[in-house]
């Protein structure tokens, strides 16, 4: 699937949570724009205008809420993904009927962001793909003597075993009988990228990019270290290719 690199805008009234958001934001290598609003008549000007892929939207603001924000959005033809931020738990019931993606409470945790920036980027991949068959929403796996799904945007890598591809996911992993390429093709372009003939990583879980001598490897956010396959360098390193991270290098020797 094509690369395609989203846009967010971050929408909270106050300027250390928008400078949060914003750091939170570049860390995942996931957006080609980050704007800013600092109140909710800005963003719907912003919203017009730039016509963003994922809000960041704060609730109680003073000169407009986030909830009228969202219900301002609704009646787009292209509705944006909403995550909300808030330091408030009891507008939940209403975010959520307006279709949010999710629902942090502050000081948003940077793994709960990139968990809803990653399921908002996959609804966004399905969406452009025109519910493509061939992308996948969710994948069956053995879990014991029965079979669950797992949501594809919460797969954190993907491992290759003989004949068994292992997805690892936050403290858990499954085996799935079916071939790297294949499960490849399921997965949306702008939410993982593969990296070697047998490994494919989400990509807002690389946290660095080294190189020792002629080999480079990827740390990800959870100290696991994976090699890169020559073939697959320029999609990981490379910084004016599509599909590329733009990730920059750490060199040890």
């Amino acid at each position: 699937m094509a690369e395609k690199l989203l846009s967010v805008l971050i929408v909270d009234d106050e300027p250390l949570a928008r400078a949060r958001l914003k750091a939170l934001c570049e860390r995942t290598a996931l957006f080609e724009t980050i704007e800013l609003a600092d109140g909710g008549h800005q963003a719907l000007e912003k919203i017009r205008q730039s016509k963003p892929d994922i809000l960041l939207l704060d609730v109680d603001m003073p000169d407009l809420s986030g909830i009228k924000v969202a219900k301002y959005c609704s009646g787009l033809v292209r509705i944006p993904e909403i995550i909300f931020t808030t330091a408030h738990s009891k507008y939940a019931v209403q975010a959520f009927r307006l279709d949010a993606t999710d629902y942090l409470l502050k000081p948003v945790k940077e793994v709960l962001l990139r968990e809803a920036i990653a399921r908002a980027s996959f609804n966004i991949a399905r969406d452009d793909t025109d519910h493509d068959s061939s992308v996948s929403q969710r994948l069956w796996v053995q879990d014991g003597a029965g079979a669950l799904q797992l949501m594809v945007a919460d797969i954190e890598w993907i491992e290759a075993e003989r004949d068994y591809m292992r997805l690892y996911l936050s403290g858990r992993s499954y085996l799935v009988h079916q071939s790297m390429g294949s499960l490849e093709n399921q997965l949306p372009g702008n939410l993982f990228v593969r990296v070697h003939r047998s490994a494919i990583v989400r990509r807002d879980c690389i946290a660095e990019v080294r190189r020792k001598g002629r080999k480079r490897f990827i740390i990800l956010h959870d100290g696991s270290q994976l090699p890169i396959g020559p073939r697959y360098a320029d999609r990981v390193t490379g910084t004016d290719q599509a599909g590329s991270l733009g990730v920059s290098e750490t060199v040890t020797e």
